[in-house]
């Protein structure tokens, strides 16, 4: 297995590999990649927290380091160990284990291999692969696009489902959405962001104020009618994708029912970026993690995540063996048929 310290110093070598058989498959995944290897040039620089990259056979294991609470399920408790996470350094549902679309029906076997050759605590997150002990962690929203207009997506929903919206879009008619550029992002929206991260009920990494003025994304500030600052989110197209990065907003329900209820505030940036996706023609709109229950009303179909956790001492992880499921995320268990015409599309994929 193969390991860099970079993400240039892989790129680079698996432009140089010629004589492993799996040479044309690794330089696949990097181009796949592309954008996603950008953004972990910039996180390196703006987020150090001891990355690392390894290359076995024809997958490639994007890792950080953290101090991760093993006592995350209890509240209160704390047990914090030093860690090796395999995914992305940064919030997002993007697993870090990096193959070719196609399965040869070993990449299980491959993975697990790899995972043998690293030391201490590994822990795998949001893998898109199904690995041994079943366990989940958050699943992924992704609203699939099929509209040319933001009303015929409304007028395709349920009369329940779009009743519901027009609420919430009602109550939200004196907020505003005004695009900044990254480099005008404040401290004022920074604290917002802030304010997210200390309600988050798991949090790996805080991104440092330079990260959001550095990263050519598509920033929207939401004020009220007086002006005030309320919100903003953050989203980036890559492809025909559009993923819905961060937000930033402060709890407030003494105004509840109106703009300035948190609830109603985040079901309309969540509206905004569907509406903005549909307008912009991406085929897709990652939705990201976590409020399944609003994200499936609005239409978004289910991806499960898995989560899987080994040790390279036998002792040790054997005990983690037989812990492991009260790390495993139990899932949304509703379903929500939220169009008229039944595709597929909805709900949890429901048929």
């Amino acid at each position: 297995m193969e390991k860099f310290l970079t993400i240039g110093a892989l790129v680079d070598w698996c432009g140089k590999v010629h004589q492993e058989s799996f040479s044309k498959s690794l330089r696949r995944i990097i181009d796949e990649n592309i954008g996603f290897i950008h953004l972990l040039e910039l996180l390196e620089a703006v987020n150090p927290c001891g990355q690392e990259y390894y290359v076995h056979k024809d997958i490639i294991l994007i890792t950080y380091h953290c101090q991760l609470n093993l006592l995350s399920f209890r509240k209160k408790l704390k047990l914090k160990v030093g860690t090796r996470m395999i995914g992305l350094p940064i919030s997002v549902s993007r697993s870090g284990i990096w193959t070719c679309d196609e399965d040869d029906g070993t990449l299980q076997e491959k993975v697990l291999e790899a995972l043998t050759l690293l030391k201490g605590l590994t822990v795998v997150l949001n893998s898109d692969l199904e690995l041994p002990g079943q366990n989940r962690t958050l699943s992924n929203y992704v609203f699939q696009n099929r509209f040319t207009g933001f009303d015929q997506y409304l007028h395709a929903m349920r009369s329940s489902y779009r009743r519901q919206h027009r609420i919430t879009l009602h109550k939200g008619k004196d907020l505003s959405f005004h695009k900044v550029s990254p480099e005008k992002f404040t401290t004022d929206h920074y604290q917002l962001y802030q304010s997210i991260m200390e309600r988050a009920d798991y949090p790996l990494e805080v991104l440092s104020l330079e990260f959001f003025r550095s990263y050519p994304a598509e920033i929207f500030e939401t004020r009220d009618s007086t002006g005030r600052l309320l919100a903003f989110i953050q989203m980036r197209g890559i492809g025909d994708t559009l993923g819905f990065m961060f937000c930033g907003f402060k709890r407030e329900e003494k105004n509840a029912g109106s703009s300035g209820d948190s609830a109603i505030l985040y079901q309309n940036l969540l509206l905004f970026i569907i509406k903005h996706g549909i307008e912009q023609g991406y085929k897709r709109i990652n939705l990201g993690q976590t409020s399944a229950e609003t994200k499936l009303k609005l239409g978004c179909v289910e991806e499960k995540k898995y989560l899987y956790a080994r040790h390279s001492n036998p002792l040790i992880d054997a005990v983690l063996r037989r812990l492991s499921g009260m790390f495993s995320e139990k899932g949304y268990p509703t379903e929500h048929r939220v169009f008229k015409v039944d595709d597929g599309l909805d709900g949890k994929g429901a048929k």
